[in-house]
């Protein structure tokens, strides 16, 4: 019967329970777009952050009592978003996270620090730069710009210097292109020009006279879910991928999986976690084949960052012996050691980014068997990727950077 209680708590549907029966003991309140073009990645949050509650409630629990995750839908919409975590805030929950929008994670992050909670994004964000950084937001995942670090040494060394971008017009996909632009300075790119386009874009073909006119060395993509797969697969269709290298500055399994043959040999992409890491850390080992015995698929990155937010929140309320206490469990969490898939890591104390390493993956197209659809060609660690504390503070790159047609 608990088991059952507490799958329906995690599955959001306790709009009709008191604020009390809601608050009552260790609760996480999460959002993340269940629906919408990002929904397959948020779906893989949904199954990491579960899998995280029930190995704590194996052990115990919170305290001694079963810990509670509540997920609802935000449909990839801020305002959603918002009624969702102002709805729980208002039944007395205060751990919130989530998210699959760099531009939401903001906004749940500034209702969050004026409102004395603590969020978690599990999502590329940007909220520990400059103004964003309160002190009660965190990020599971990395900063944009570590993707573009990562994936820029990459590629300027060794696919060239040309290089012409589409992005996602929404401001992860302004972070993304900012990071590049000042990569490219860094490792003497030429830019060549960018090609802004709206979130749920079907039809990329037409883009692909002005790229080739371009004459680039690569083509970097910055974009998600069903954009991406949309265009991986009109790329290769009219034989793009074939003449040029595509740079994904963020992909996911389930669109190399989805793309096929597509995702060939000739597509990078950069995630925080790959399945194939089980070869290198044990933890992954047991965590791979866990969540693929449990789901039937391995895990991608979306539902790593989701496991270890959970299971670091709940192991921090249990070190602290509180369940209500805001600051203390965030001083518990920039303070111990995070038992992650990727062996230990850490939430750095002065901008809540958890240090963690960046993954250069490469498709293997016709070759791929199963899951197993990319290989690792790079895992560059956050020292290579993550600015200092002072120049987070400053919001350095983006705050000297000018966007193009922005």
């Amino acid at each position: 019967m608990k088991r059952i209680l507490i799958a329906i708590v995690a599955m959001g549907l306790v709009l009709g329970m008191s604020g009390a029966a809601l608050a009552d003991g260790a609760v996480f309140g999460t959002a993340v777009p269940l629906t919408g073009p990002y929904a397959a990645m948020a779906e893989d949050m949904k199954k990491g952050s579960l899998m995280a509650l029930e190995e704590i409630n194996a052990a115990g629990g919170v305290m001694g009592k079963p810990a509670k995750v509540i997920v609802r839908d935000s449909m990839l919409k801020g305002d959603v978003a918002l009624r969702h975590f102002k709805d729980m805030a208002g039944q007395g929950v205060k751990f919130i996270g989530g998210n699959l929008s760099g531009g939401i994670s903001l906004v749940a992050n500034e209702y969050a620090c004026k409102n004395h909670l603590l969020y978690i994004a599990y999502c590329h964000t940007s909220l520990p730069l400059g103004k964003e950084f309160c002190g009660w937001g965190f990020t599971a995942a990395v900063i944009p710009y570590q993707t573009t670090a990562a994936l820029a040494n990459f590629a300027f060394n060794k696919l060239g210097k040309k290089w012409v971008s589409i992005t996602a017009d929404y401001r992860w996909g302004h972070d993304i292109l900012g990071g590049w632009l000042v990569n490219s300075k860094k490792y003497g790119g030429e830019f060549l020009g960018n090609i802004y386009h709206p979130l749920g874009t079907r039809d990329f073909s037409t883009y692909i006279p002005k790229i080739l006119a371009l004459k680039p060395d690569f083509i970097v993509l910055s974009n998600y879910g069903t954009d991406q797969t949309s265009a991986i697969k009109q790329f290769a269709e009219l034989g793009l991928t074939k003449k040029l290298p595509v740079v994904i500055s963020k992909t996911h399994i389930v669109t190399i999986k989805e793309t096929g043959k597509a995702y060939n040999e000739n597509v990078y992409g950069s995630v925080t976690f790959y399945w194939g890491l089980q070869d290198k850390y044990p933890e992954a080992k047991k965590f791979v084949q866990k969540f693929w015995k449990k789901y039937g698929q391995p895990p991608s990155a979306d539902g790593e960052a989701a496991y270890v937010a959970t299971k670091s929140l709940f192991t921090a309320m249990n070190k602290t012996k509180t369940t209500t206490d805001v600051k203390k469990v965030i001083k518990e969490l920039v303070t111990m050691k995070l038992h992650t898939p990727k062996g230990i890591n850490r939430f750095r104390a002065c901008d809540h980014v958890r240090e963690q390493s960046v993954l250069v993956v490469q498709g293997k197209g016709a070759k791929a068997k199963g899951w197993d659809v990319a290989t690792v060609v790079a895992e560059v660690p956050y020292t290579e990727t993550l600015q200092s504390c002072e120049n987070n503070k400053k919001d350095i790159p983006y705050g000297a950077v000018k966007l193009p047609g922005k």
